[in-house]
């Protein structure tokens, strides 16, 4: 009598003028000034905004620390402190229709991630499942597997669950259809294990795993399972480790601490689900003595007929955590799965509820892509200096100058200038002086300039409050 695995069932003014520079000390620093009752400011600060119990006000930089002084001094004052920047982290948007929907991207930072690593074609992820339809977001991907259900060179997929497996690993992005993959260029080795209701025998599935590591398949997926532990699909977890792969199992839907097989093989890295809250779905399988980490448990992907559905289960948990681990072994080749393994885990989010590892949690992209490479990824925008323009709270004519330079490491490819919340106008390069028309916006007109690098991270300059 033979063993059966189930599916886990399962989401842009004018001409520009030359830059002069500006004395340091003209530049104005913002302070925000809580306040318990009217205050009158020193002559030194120019009230820029207000907000609830709080006003804020621009400084000379050479006269922050007195202005503070004075400031705090006054029994109207509650606290003053600098008006900090904060700054968006840079990330990778895919035209996508449904990338929309992908919420489980942003909350791992793959799309942040995207900006240092979109994987690479020398990496392949082998899909052992019920096999992988050409569809047009993964037909670029896809390699010739084999089908061991009817032992043929056909692993086309006649259940659907493989296909938005495979979807969710390396859906081609950018192209307008369907969703955005993990690993963007990241090869796909179908091999058709289980058959159109979802079920297969553990020798077939053995026999897949042993097929894909023999094929040189860098990453394993196994979003499949059953309740009984077995020697052959140990001995073809082993083989495939022995080979270099890093097998990444399901760790099952039924919401107990039953251990699920090739999940509880220690040599598999096993996978629990995660909500958008970062709670355990309550399907998902646990326990800290085998389930290794969590990713996001819902994804969207198409079906076979090519409907959107939102495909949810340690099924689709498994692929996630295979898509980041493909981005880390494309973002530095020669890495070991061991060492990807590590990346995972030791970097995860810490959740609550004691179901995971006390060292693992829910995947981090960019930490874990930081670990493999050795150094963080870029996520800071530009240092941009305005070089020209008048000083906050300045009286201007109907047109003033405003001069910004920008500096990155990574190199700037454009500046941005936005007044009163509008960009009015852009340039490509680290330089951009700007006649500004304020005229055109009322009395009261606000000043900045942003500024991208080549990973995309921005940076605003501070803003400067000009009347007509």
């Amino acid at each position: 009598m033979r063993v059966v695995a189930s599916v886990l069932a399962g989401l842009m003014l004018t001409a520009a003028v030359p830059a002069t520079a500006a004395s340091a000390a003209e530049e104005p620093v913002g302070l925000v000034v809580g306040v318990r009752g009217a205050v009158d400011l020193p002559a030194r600060a120019i009230e820029t905004g207000t907000l609830p119990g709080a006003l804020t006000v621009d400084v000379p930089r050479d006269k922050v620390a007195s202005v503070a002084d004075e400031l705090r001094a006054d029994p109207d004052v509650a606290y003053v402190e600098p008006d900090h920047i904060a700054h968006a982290a840079a990330v990778v948007t895919p035209d996508d229709p449904y990338f929309g929907q992908q919420w489980g991207i942003a909350k791992t930072r793959v799309s942040t991630a995207w900006t240092a690593s979109r994987g690479s074609s020398a990496i392949t992820v082998a899909v052992v499942d019920t096999g992988v339809k050409r569809m047009p977001d993964l037909v670029g991907n896809l390699l010739q597997g084999y089908d061991f259900v009817n032992d043929d060179n056909d692993p086309t997929d006649d259940d659907g669950h493989g296909t938005m497996t495979a979807q969710v690993i390396a859906a081609t992005p950018n192209n307008g259809v369907g969703v955005a993959g993990i690993c963007w260029t990241c090869k796909i080795l179908p091999v058709k294990v289980l058959g159109a209701g979802g079920s297969g025998s553990y020798s077939d599935i053995a026999a897949g795993i042993r097929y894909a590591a023999d094929r040189g398949a860098d990453i394993i997926n196994l979003s499949l399972g059953g309740s009984a532990d077995s020697q052959v699909l140990r001995a073809a977890v082993a083989y495939a480790v022995s080979k270099n792969a890093l097998v990444i199992a399901a760790a099952g839907n039924e919401g107990s601490a039953a251990t699920h097989y090739p999940a509880a093989i220690p040599s598999a890295l096993a996978v629990g689900a995660t909500t958008p809250g970062d709670a355990r779905y309550p399907w998902s399988n646990y326990g800290a003595s085998w389930v290794d980490v969590a990713a996001p448990g819902c994804n969207p992907a198409l079906n076979t007929a090519g409907v959107l559905t939102n495909f949810c289960g340690t099924s689709s948990a498994t692929p996630f955590a295979s898509g980041v681990a493909a981005l880390l072994a494309a973002a530095k080749p020669g890495t070991t799965p061991a060492r990807i393994r590590t990346a995972l885990t030791a970097t995860a989010v810490k959740l609550a509820g004691n179901w995971l590892p006390a060292g693992s949690g829910r995947i981090d992209a960019v930490a874990a892509l930081g670990s493999v490479r050795g150094q963080a990824v870029d996520v800071t925008g530009p240092v941009a200096t305005i070089t020209r323009g008048a000083p906050s709270g300045a009286h201007v004519a109907n047109t003033s100058p405003y001069g910004v330079r920008a500096t990155d490491s990574s190199g700037v490819t454009r500046i941005e200038m936005i007044v009163n919340g509008t960009v009015v106008g852009r340039v490509t390069g680290s330089a951009y002086t700007f006649a500004v028309p304020v005229w055109k916006f009322g009395k009261v007109v606000r000043v900045q300039a942003r500024a991208f690098d080549r990973l995309g991270n921005a940076r605003f300059t501070p803003t400067r409050t000009w009347y007509r």
